[in-house]
């Protein structure tokens, strides 16, 4: 079963399409790369995956609920989409800790176990030993994994990454590529974006972008491509 489906999907901004028509489905246990050139449509694609846009016309469907239809968007996010922005987006507030803790407790967990959670992941990720510093005191890479570490919280099924390597060295984003296929190995599904064919290696499947259109799909031997 699909957990998440677009369906003919179009996306305009004014006189721009950045996505014509594109259809695609990720299954449970499946990671997906997107690669394409700039201006291609790839975040828009995980923007819409993710339920943070809408779509002009066509349907996307998030572990069989029409996107269309959920009146709480922000509530379906927290509870199944796991996202790790271009930008990272971490609140410089809040320590690591406390930004990976956010959404479950949004979600009502308590912050006790919101933070047991969150020092949980925080290790799975080689962050632990930051837990409690702000993210102006952290390198771009330990960003970089506390955005990964709140992605992963709470066990979603469904995770976007866009780009999640792009302030890691090549042996650290190796790392970040491991711990999300063990993510869909054990039964998530992963939507990344990479312009970088070394990480598109670990999908199962890559799909090619141009001018918002699936160009081409492939699929990947994923014991050559290691």
């Amino acid at each position: 079963m699909s957990v998440v489906e677009l369906r003919d999907v179009t996306r305009e901004h004014g006189q721009v399409h950045a996505l014509r028509g594109v259809s695609l489905e990720v299954a449970a246990g499946e990671l997906v790369a997107v690669m394409g050139p700039s201006g291609s449509g790839k975040s828009t694609l995980l923007n819409l995956a993710g339920g943070l846009d809408r779509p002009t016309t066509g349907t996307v469907v998030v572990e069989g609920e029409d996107l269309s239809r959920v009146k709480d968007l922000a509530a379906l996010r927290r509870g199944h989409v796991g996202y790790v922005f271009q930008d990272l987006n971490l609140i410089p507030s809040l320590t690591a800790a406390e930004n990976v803790m956010l959404p479950r407790e949004l979600d009502g967990v308590r912050a006790g176990q919101a933070r047991a959670e969150a020092l949980a992941v925080l290790a799975e990720t080689g962050a632990a030993e930051i837990a409690d510093r702000f993210p102006e005191e952290l390198s771009g890479g330990q960003r970089q994994r506390v955005a990964i570490a709140r992605a992963l919280v709470g066990e979603r099924r469904l995770l976007l990454a866009d780009e999640p390597t792009g302030a890691l060295d090549t042996a650290t984003g190796d790392e970040i590529l491991e711990l999300l296929r063990a993510r869909c190995d054990a039964g998530a599904a992963v939507l990344l974006v990479t312009h970088e064919p070394r990480y598109a290696a670990w999908a199962d499947r890559v799909i090619y972008l141009r001018d918002g259109l699936v160009a081409e799909s492939s699929a990947v031997r994923l014991e050559s491509a290691r």
